[in-house]
C-alpha cells in the first residue's frame, strides 16, 4: 500500500524522472537516505516499473503513430498474441480490451510504407484475425 510520501515521490518522478535523489528528498520532505530506500522499495514492489525517455520532435525526425485494433481468429487468445507482438520493435504498447476488438496495439512507424509493413507483419502472426489501422493525426495530450 502506498502512503502519501510514496505518492509524492512517484508524482515528482513523473514530472522529472532525471531528478537527483537529493532534489527528490527535498521535494517530498524526507532525508536522502529515506528517499533512496523508498525509491528502491517502490521499484522492487513494482509501483515504479522503470524510467523512460519520451522522444521529442527536436531530433528533426517525425514518426507516424498509429493504433492497430486486433480481433483474434478462431482459437486466438490475448496470451498467445502478446508474445510475438512484443518481438516487433515498432510496437510500443499492447492492451487487452473488454469487448470488441480484442487487442489495442500502439505502433510507431517511419512513414506510411513502414506502417503498412508493420501492419502486415502483425496480420501474419498466428491467431490474428482482423487488423484495423488508425493513424494518429494530432497528439492533443500525452502524459507519462
Amino acid at each position: 500500500m502506498l502512503d502519501d510520501k510514496d505518492e509524492a515521490l512517484i508524482l515528482a518522478l513523473e514530472r522529472d524522472a532525471r531528478a537527483s535523489v537529493v532534489a527528490l528528498a527535498r521535494e517530498i520532505g524526507l532525508s536522502r537516505s529515506a528517499t533512496q530506500e523508498r525509491l528502491g522499495r517502490l521499484q522492487r514492489g513494482g509501483a515504479i516499473a522503470g524510467f523512460t525517455v519520451v522522444r521529442g520532435r527536436a531530433d528533426g525526425r517525425t514518426r507516424l503513430a498509429a493504433w492497430l485494433m486486433i480481433r483474434h481468429a478462431r482459437g486466438g487468445t490475448c496470451a498467445r498474441s502478446v508474445v510475438p507482438l512484443k518481438r516487433i520493435p515498432e510496437v510500443k504498447a499492447v492492451q487487452s480490451l473488454a469487448g470488441d476488438p480484442d487487442l489495442l496495439v500502439q505502433v510507431s512507424a517511419a512513414d506510411a510504407a513502414d506502417l503498412n509493413r508493420i501492419a502486415e507483419a502483425v496480420r501474419a502472426l498466428p491467431g490474428i484475425g482482423e487488423v484495423t489501422t488508425h493513424v494518429v493525426l494530432t497528439d492533443h495530450l500525452r502524459r507519462p
